[in-house]
């Protein structure tokens, strides 16, 4: 592996999992979750353009708005399936569910579909990386679990809309100016997004003091979720074939559990310990 495509891909795992954090934080004092994306993106547009002010070009030729309104109609379905899977499934098996599924099928396309060459310890890793993953989820088989049939067919959509994301944004990165897709991408996202939650009226009781309590807590993911999207993914995606970057940002879902434990005092079981375990094994058969 190439240093530099590590540097930034190791950079963008913990810009995801700094985010994630948060978000958990957020949401433990705020359990109104579709709230807290509006305001999110009532932040991140405004400052998506300007950034495309700044180093974009401005030119929104025909190919780069196709391109920004379809991820940018996929990523306003992923939080919207998430969030209606968690409404009927149990939290763990609905997140780890839905990052071990449609890692699989990102590795199936890239592998099979676009002939990406991977070593055998890539995929030995990648098993290791999934037994982790549901280690450090908390999941149990012996508690009760019931699977509705709206969640599923949530969760299933969520799913979809990753691998077609992902795979979508490697495709065209390499052909367009970043910061002016992010504009045109977020901007739909965010309509579609805003559209919604008005159609429900989520926002007839939303007062400046509640913006203000969330506002702190949006500005630190607006920050990481910038940096993520606008310098690390892009390099991740331009430099390494796609099925190792999305499983290499994978890992980041260790970094919230980690904070968790070193500032909310979280309990570390023998579970936990064994899958930090297999993480570290993992990354190092990673990178061989």
């Amino acid at each position: 592996m190439e240093p530099t495509w590590i540097f930034f891909s190791l950079a963008g795992l913990l810009a995801l999992g700094i985010g994630d954090f948060i978000k958990k934080l957020i949401l433990s004092k705020w359990a109104d979750k579709e709230v807290f994306l509006l305001t999110c993106f009532i932040l991140y547009i405004p400052f998506f353009w300007m950034n495309m002010f700044l180093q974009g070009t401005g030119n929104f030729y025909p190919d780069l708005l196709q391109s920004g309104l379809i991820i940018g109609i996929l990523n306003f379905f992923i939080p919207l399936g998430m969030l209606t899977a968690l409404k009927y499934l149990n939290v763990s098996f609905a997140l780890v569910s839905i990052r071990i599924i449609s890692s699989f099928m990102i590795l199936f396309i890239w592998v099979n579909i676009l002939w990406d060459n991977l070593s055998l310890y890539n995929y030995f890793w990648f098993i290791l990386w999934a037994i982790a993953i549901f280690l450090l989820s908390g999941f149990k088989f012996k508690q009760e679990n019931k699977l509705h049939k709206k969640g599923l067919i949530a969760l299933v959509a969520a799913t979809i809309c990753i691998v077609l994301s992902n795979s979508y944004f490697k495709y065209i990165v390499p052909n367009v100016n970043i910061h002016d897709f992010m504009v045109v991408q977020f901007s739909v996202t965010g309509f579609c997004l805003s559209l919604y939650m008005l159609i429900r009226k989520k926002f007839k009781n939303f007062t400046k003091q509640e913006f203000k309590k969330v506002l702190p807590y949006a500005i630190i993911t607006l920050w990481v979720f910038s940096l993520h999207f606008l310098y690390f993914l892009p390099n991740i995606y331009l430099l390494g074939p796609l099925s190792l970057g999305y499983k290499m940002l994978s890992y980041s879902l260790a970094v919230p559990i980690l904070l968790s434990v070193v500032f909310l005092w979280e309990e570390v079981d023998k579970t936990r310990i064994f899958a930090f375990g297999l993480d570290i094994i993992s990354i190092f058969l990673f990178l061989v």
